[in-house]
């Protein structure tokens, strides 16, 4: 709920600049940690396909808190479009075959924009009940949603929750699609960058992953650019 300052208990709905800034400037820095990442890894080639995809997920959640309307009667929407994002942002992080450290905090960082993100668009009084059930069921504790569970197998591979209905364990948002991430028990810490001499040269050929006949490093610096816009829009 927003209070004024103007008087004591006047609510005050966020505006659509306040949210996408929001998201905007959050998603920006989920491309910056990973664009830094994949400036000193080595093996790009092998995890290129989930940075880029972790990108563009970025992205594609900044473009639906930049589209939400001044204000965001349709928040309960938004919060389906970014259940399904997110959904893509944990399978993206715990389906690569490595994880490092940068991309743990980048996925992790897409999250919580989007939680804080949508914690404002659902917090406009005009939604009234639908706006707190926008938030209440998808919080951390909440229990709407019932499935079989997922979890981090020996191997360092992931099993994903069930559908709903699947099984009897609560779900929401943050055991499904936050704990898997910040959970993750095989992380690996970020490669530590080369002799810079060296480095250049190399570079251009270590990270060359194509990803849809891209290169990685282009997607990435692409995803800088495009957040740099969302973030200069209305």
């Amino acid at each position: 709920m927003y209070v004024s300052s103007r008087g004591l208990g006047q609510v005050v709905p966020p505006t659509v600049s306040t949210i996408a800034s929001t998201a905007s400037a959050g998603f920006a820095t989920t491309a910056s940690i990973l664009f830094q990442l994949g400036m000193v890894s080595a093996t790009v080639p092998i995890v290129g396909a989930a940075i880029a995809a972790l990108v563009g997920i970025g992205i594609a959640l900044a473009n639906v808190f930049k589209g939400c309307g001044q204000t965001c009667i349709a928040a309960t929407q938004i919060a389906n479009q970014c259940d399904t994002l997110l959904s893509q942002n944990v399978n993206a992080y715990t389906s690569s075959p490595i994880r490092y450290a940068s991309m743990q905090a980048a996925a992790l960082n897409t999250f919580d924009t989007t939680w804080a993100a949508l914690q404002k668009a659902c917090g406009n009084p005009q939604l009234q009940a639908a706006g707190q059930r926008c938030i209440t069921d998808r919080q951390r504790g909440a229990c709407t949603w019932k499935a079989s569970p997922g979890g981090w197998n020996a191997d360092g591979t992931y099993t994903k929750w069930g559908a709903a209905g699947s099984g009897t364990d609560c779900w929401n948002w943050f055991i499904g699609m936050r704990d898997p991430i910040a959970n993750d028990p095989f992380v690996q810490p970020d490669p530590v960058p080369t002799d810079a001499g060296s480095s250049a040269g190399s570079s251009s050929q270590s990270f060359t992953s194509a990803v849809s006949g891209i290169p990685t490093p282009l997607l990435v610096a692409g995803g800088l650019v495009a957040a740099a816009v969302l973030m200069g829009g209305d």
